[in-house]
């Protein structure tokens, strides 16, 4: 089945393609932000902007705080070197924070480096007196779980792998009455020999029962650029391709939870899929109908 759905998402993706004639022309013609930064980091060597605000504190041990809130006997025992704090704007008083640990012993800009470590994402109330709280028991994965992962999406090859967590999602995702999620943009990239790809993905993070779990992760953006053909002036042909995925909160529902409806932005030929709540296993999956 895993195998079927990545060939539908193939499919879709051929249908979007456009050809340029040299290296240089690759980043003008790239249309949405996510793709654009890819390019930039990639081959222009741009630092990754900061979306989950590591600044929020100067310095660490503020962190290390609120770390130990979610995780004590963890906290001072690993290399923790990601951590930030962003305000949820839907819900006054709430802030997510995320940490990410790492097997190496330096700084680096992302999460699941080298796909090992730790990630720890947590809502948190503020009080101007008592300061910060959980609200909720934390999500904590350890990174190289890749079945119960939070963060699996489809690489350009195909293969299943643990994303890169990117930045919020802070849309008002209002599954009930009583449960509004948040969302946590992840993603992974494929190197090839003059070319590369990177494809997104969106995991919704909601409290159930007192508990913060992913109940939803599905695509939202891939971009792939696959170099051609080599020209007498040295340049190089490579085709572009670029495919956006949306979700949208249906007002049908089931088990008390709207239904998810995940389909492709802009072609006549979009694939779409509904998902439903499944109250056992405590998140959505597909509609087999």
């Amino acid at each position: 089945m895993k195998s079927l759905w990545f060939l539908v998402l193939l499919l879709s993706n051929s249908i979007w393609a456009k050809t340029v004639h040299s290296l240089e022309e690759v980043y003008p013609n790239i249309n949405y932000s996510a793709g654009r930064e890819f390019v930039a980091e990639e081959l222009g060597g741009v630092k990754p902007v900061d979306y989950f605000g590591r600044d929020f504190f100067s310095k660490s041990d503020e962190f290390k705080k609120i770390l130990a809130l979610a995780d004590t006997k963890k906290a001072d025992e690993e290399n923790w070197h990601f951590a930030g704090i962003k305000a949820w704007p839907s819900q006054p008083d709430a802030y997510i924070f995320i940490a990410c640990s790492s097997i190496q012993k330096d700084d680096n800009d992302y999460c699941h480096y080298r796909e090992q470590g730790k990630t720890v994402i947590a809502v948190l109330h503020f009080d101007q007196i008592k300061g910060f709280s959980l609200m909720a028991k934390p999500w904590i994965e350890s990174g190289t779980d890749l079945e119960n992962s939070g963060f699996l999406l489809n690489n350009d090859s195909g293969v299943q792998v643990i994303g890169n967590p990117r930045r919020y999602d802070f849309a008002p995702y209002r599954l009930s009455p009583d449960v509004l999620a948040f969302g946590v943009r992840h993603n992974t990239a494929t190197s090839y020999a003059g070319g590369g790809a990177l494809d997104e993905s969106v995991t919704l993070f909601a409290v159930i029962n007192g508990e913060l779990l992913p109940v939803f992760n599905a695509p939202t953006y891939h971009f792939a650029n696959y170099a051609g053909n080599w020209h007498d002036d040295g340049t190089r042909d490579h085709e572009i391709h670029e495919n956006v995925y949306v979700i949208r909160i249906l007002p049908t529902s089931h088990y008390g939870m709207k239904d998810i409806l995940w389909s492709e932005k802009g072609n006549a030929k979009k694939v779409s899929k509904i998902y439903h709540w499944n109250k056992p296993e405590k998140r959505y999956i597909s509609n087999k109908n």
